[in-house]
């Protein structure tokens, strides 16, 4: 059963487009119109909705998978049923899977394929502390998004379709399969290590270990082929990665990694260590080489025990031992027991020295870790690079790498817009790790040709005149029968104009009939309940917060997100503000000895002046919508916000930053009304940042 664009599911979740079909699934692009955020909506091939066994453990292991919570696992939110429609509800990530990244790029280099590797197995590793095993990890159920983090998908159908037959639609999972899922045999988190070794395998070669021409064939070859060689497909890939492959894909379970958490520790070393030396062997070792009997062994064996059962008290062959054999036996066991004793203590002060010198090895390899991921210095002191005709992108990452803070000023210039003319520090001097340093980037000399954007999507006009400089774009919609929605109808100013990159530029976008935009009345000064009806009643979504104000009285709205008198789409969301009275003033209080040598006097806020400071405010969370309005606002001393920007921006526009000059120490990011992140300052360097998601806070950096 296929779903078409615009079906409405249990009332809630609106079909926009389908993604891809699996082997037991199929994948659609949706809308959760009661939270208003792009899902991911996967819907059970018809086959599996009558088998109620099927579905009932779907959405059993489902519901236990919603209690996942990891960065590098897909969230679920909602599983259900209409109809006969059972679907699960799951985040969307925009990006591809790591199985076409592999097509595209492979083979990946050792850090990359580490980099990888090591998020797959931190998520397996909170997924089997939970219980939970995926049974199909494979590059198709793996997530990569633009940011490059990795995203391990489809917990809950794994396991629900182990129960299912194999068939050609699960070839892909086929080549995955550890040899005890092939023989159909107990399936536990070893499984899921076995396959992500497969997986690795197929990041450092480009190709898959096995192939055949059906899953049974592959079965057979999990389970009776040795791996192939991977140093003769790609000679560069380190001793430390082929032997930690090896361990996780070893055909008995017995002898792979123990968890993905011992897995993930060797990853990490493998980081600085390319030689493989801490890789250890789960294959028992009787310390001698295996003894085939010869058929005169066998004979004497039994010629042996034949002669001890003569010799067995049964037979009457027993001879009473002496006095003196009796204290010659005594003395033999007292000398064993003593030698047993002394090779005890030499074997327990081996382990002992071996555990210190062990622990000592594990903290230099983290240490030597640490080092290799912070940009590879352990000193404070850095050499400055030379930024002079980079790109603002590449002197960012180079930065980055180096542990410098960029401030960015725009200047105009007769280089290409975006690249790097100035820096404040000469490339080759010494400074430290942490110093903030200045680089001018071009706006080139200000004067450009507004370009002709006439029919073009609002996003790629956008793109275009970002690309130009232009970065003070407003938008405006206009109702048209006769021009697709979402396309720009005309701009101001028109095309072949001259602008200035600092200049303003509307973009006024056609909108189908079925869209409406309306004029935001001002509710200021109402109550919560009443600027709630007059701005529902006008079709918007409104959210309310609490909010110091000197203005305005307790109980009554002192902001809007959206100011009376302009327009908004009808079903937008607007956040209003409800004072909760002036800010409380801080009074310096003494006693009364004190008085004598202190003035006691009131600090107001206002009588307090701040420095001022050019910050840049990250905008790094995608939104879910193909636009957002960003609003940033600078939290004053006594609680309050004053907006400092406010763009709608599409999509694509994200992640980017915003330069900002002012005194304050904290700014606040809100999507579309929806608080984003929170970030503070210090001396106008970034010292900390908070995300959010669905209004909790989800995330903290200290920088």
């Amino acid at each position: 059963m296929y779903l078409e664009s615009g079906s409405l599911i249990s009332g809630r979740y609106r079909i926009k487009e389908q993604l891809g079909v699996g082997g037991t699934a199929v994948v659609y692009k949706a809308l959760d119109e009661k939270l208003n955020r792009v899902v991911t909506f996967k819907a059970l091939k018809e086959e599996y909705i009558d088998n109620e066994g099927f579905v009932k453990r779907f959405t059993t292991e489902a519901q236990a998978v919603a209690g996942l919570t990891h960065p590098n696992i897909v969230s679920a939110y909602d599983v259900g049923r209409d109809g006969d429609i059972c679907y699960i509800i799951m985040e969307y990530i925009d990006g591809p899977t790591l199985k076409e990244l592999i097509v595209k790029n492979a083979p990946f280099t050792n850090e990359e394929t580490l980099g990888v590797s090591m998020q797959i197995a931190s998520a397996l590793e909170t997924a089997h502390k939970n219980n939970i095993v995926h049974r199909d990890i494979k590059p198709q159920n793996i997530l990569v998004t633009k940011e490059g983090n990795i995203k391990v998908t489809d917990f809950g159908i794994a396991k629900a379709a182990t129960s299912a037959t194999l068939t050609a639609d699960q070839m892909g999972s086929a080549h995955y399969f550890s040899p005890e899922q092939a023989r159909g045999g107990f399936v536990d988190n070893k499984s899921d290590i076995y396959s992500l070794g497969i997986v690795m395998f197929e990041m450092l070669t480009g190709r898959l270990p096995y192939d055949g021409e059906s899953p049974v064939s592959l079965a057979i070859k999990h389970m009776d082929e040795p791996l192939p060689d991977i140093k003769e497909i790609n000679s560069n890939v380190s001793d430390s990665l082929v032997k930690i492959i090896q361990k996780a894909t070893a055909k008995k379970a017995s002898q792979r990694y123990r968890s993905a958490g011992e897995l993930s520790n060797d990853l990490k070393k493998a980081v600085v260590d390319t030689t493989g030396g801490f890789v250890t062997s789960n294959i028992v070792d009787r310390n001698s080489q295996t003894v085939v009997l010869t058929a005169e062994d066998r004979r004497a064996i039994r010629e042996g025990s034949e002669g001890r059962r003569k010799a067995s008290p049964q037979n009457g062959m027993h001879r009473k031992k002496t006095r003196s054999e009796i204290e010659r036996e005594r003395e033999r066991e007292r000398r064993r027991r003593e030698k047993e004793a002394e090779e005890g203590a030499a074997s327990n002060r081996k382990v002992i020295f071996g555990a210190i010198i062990t622990g000592v090895a594990i903290i230099v390899v983290i240490t030597a870790v640490i080092i290799f991921l912070t940009g590879g210095n352990s000193a404070s002191d850095v050499i400055m690079p030379d930024l002079i005709n980079m790109t603002q992108e590449l002197a960012e990452k180079s930065a980055k790498e180096n542990g410098i803070i960029l401030e960015i000023e725009q200047v105009e210039s007769e280089e290409l817009t975006g690249t790097v003319v100035g820096q404040s520090i000469d490339a080759g001097e010494k400074i430290s790790r942490g110093d903030t340093v200045t680089i001018q980037v071009s706006i080139g000399n200000g004067e450009i040709e507004m370009p002709d954007l006439v029919g073009v999507t609002m996003e790629e006009a956008q793109a275009e005149l970002k690309a130009l400089g232009i970065t003070n774009i407003e938008f405006s919609r206009r109702q048209s029968s006769n021009i697709a929605s979402g396309t720009v109808i005309s701009t101001s100013p028109e095309s072949g104009e001259i602008v200035y990159v600092t200049d303003e530029v509307i973009l006024y976008i056609s909108m189908s009939e079925a869209e409406n935009m309306v004029e935001v009345e001002n509710v200021l000064g109402l109550t919560e309940s009443e600027a709630v009806e007059i701005l529902e009643e006008q079709g918007f979504v409104v959210k309310v917060e609490q909010s110091a104000s000197d203005e305005y009285p307790a109980g009554q709205v002192c902001a809007q997100s959206k100011d009376g008198g302009i327009e908004a789409l009808e079903g937008s969301t607007i956040m209003i503000y409800i004072s909760t009275g002036a800010a409380e003033t801080t009074t310096a209080e003494t006693t009364t000895e004190e008085a004598e040598e202190t003035t006691v006097h009131s600090v107001e806020y206002d009588d307090v002046v701040a420095p001022s400071y050019s910050v840049t405010v990250p905008v790094t969370q995608v939104p879910s919508g193909d636009t957002a309005n960003v609003t940033i606002t600078e939290v004053g001393l006594d609680g309050s916000e004053t907006t400092v920007y406010s763009q709608n921006i599409s999509k694509s526009s994200f992640p980017y930053s915003v330069p900002i000059d002012g005194g304050g120490s904290t700014y606040k990011v809100y999507y579309d009304g929806e608080i984003s992140a929170v970030h503070s300052y210090d001396d106008g360097n970034l010292a900390s940042s908070s995300y959010y998601e669905d209004g909790k806070l989800s995330e903290t950096t200290n920088y």
